[in-house]
């Protein structure tokens, strides 16, 4: 079975956040948020989304852990330079469409 608290205490440690900037960030003490961490009851969707937006990671990946679910997306330099080459085609064209209107 899958322990979600375990699971946001060990991407916490994996990422170098501690409790205290979490339960800040939440606007909770830090006792607070570490109660929650320990209780046994259900933990609200709610949470574990703020959660996962504080630490940048997919719900899916808080539930997987220590599985990458969501693949992070990379931007590598040749997909900048196709990036800006569609860029430069799309304003081509655009230049082109209006020249020919005009002819």
């Amino acid at each position: 079975m899958v322990d979600i608290r375990e699971n946001i205490k060990g991407i916490c440690k994996e990422k170098g956040v501690k409790q205290e900037v979490i339960a800040k960030q939440m606007k909770i003490t830090q006792g607070s948020f570490s109660q929650r961490l320990t209780r046994n009851d259900d933990i609200k969707y709610s949470f574990l989304l703020e959660i996962a937006n504080i630490l940048g990671v997919d719900i899916v990946d808080i539930i997987k852990y220590p599985v990458k679910y969501v693949p992070e997306v990379k931007s590598c330099a040749n997909c900048q330079e196709r990036d800006r080459i569609i860029e430069n085609l799309n304003i081509l064209l655009e230049q082109y469409k209006k020249r020919k209107g005009k002819l």
